[in-house]
């Protein structure tokens, strides 16, 4: 457990499996079906739930990405334009909004996150004590409000047993009508079955007219997928 970051820079596998029965845990709650832990290692915390890892954050550099997916991410935005506008629906411990913060501080970001007992975890544990733009609300109410975002961040998939909107067309209309012109959706997708994945790709060409990026990470459950407006 003394050194949990490989040489890529993001945190090993054996702390991924371990990770729920190592270190101190210095937060339990429960939230309806959801059991929420926060875990501290020297200058890592790291936020659970039901004992699945969501978000891994180092103290001293939160904008530090730890997670293979997430360096992927950092990839495909560096070379776009800054954005004017993100909008991230699902908040983790923040690892993805401290990213943003730090290399795109001009951007108007707002978070969405219906739990509050993850806002609470962002805001004690994980330097989120004095955010702003952040919201507990729902991912598809906050869609309809108007607004257009140059990027969408779709970080919702965290469980293995993701929400049924995530799967139906409305859901991917109402995010395409919230995406400025030129406008690009980026999602962070996990599942169990090669089904749910085509059943994905299928829904965005349908909602956006074109095939898009997707490219699952080595060793990783994770495939992220890009698309634009």
């Amino acid at each position: 457990m003394e050194n949990l970051i490989a040489g890529s820079g993001a945190v090993k596998h054996s702390f991924i499996e371990d990770c729920h029965r190592i270190g101190q845990l210095i937060y339990w709650h429960k939230h309806g079906s959801d059991s929420i832990q926060v875990r501290q290692h020297k200058q890592f915390r790291w936020l659970l739930i039901n004992e699945t890892l969501q978000s891994v954050v180092e103290k001293s550099r939160p904008s530090h990405l730890l997670f293979p997916h997430l360096q992927y991410l950092a990839c495909l935005w560096q070379p776009l334009p800054a954005p004017k506008t993100v909008l991230e629906l699902g908040l983790g411990a923040g690892a993805i909004r401290n990213y943003l913060q730090h290399v795109y501080p001009d951007s108007q970001l707002i978070s969405v996150e219906k739990n509050p007992s993850i806002i609470h975890c962002y805001k004690r544990f994980f330097g989120g004590d004095h955010a702003t733009n952040l919201r507990c609300f729902d991912a598809q109410e906050i869609l309809e409000q108007g607004q257009e975002y140059d990027w969408i961040i779709l970080d919702l998939f965290s469980q293995l047993d993701a929400p049924g909107f995530l799967y139906k067309h409305l859901f991917y209309q109402k995010v395409r009508n919230a995406l400025s012109a030129d406008g690009y959706l980026f999602i962070n997708f996990l599942s169990a079955h090669e089904s749910q994945l085509k059943q994905l790709e299928h829904l965005l060409i349908t909602t956006f007219g074109k095939i898009p990026s997707i490219e699952k990470i080595s060793g990783y459950t994770n495939h992220i997928v890009m698309i634009k407006k």
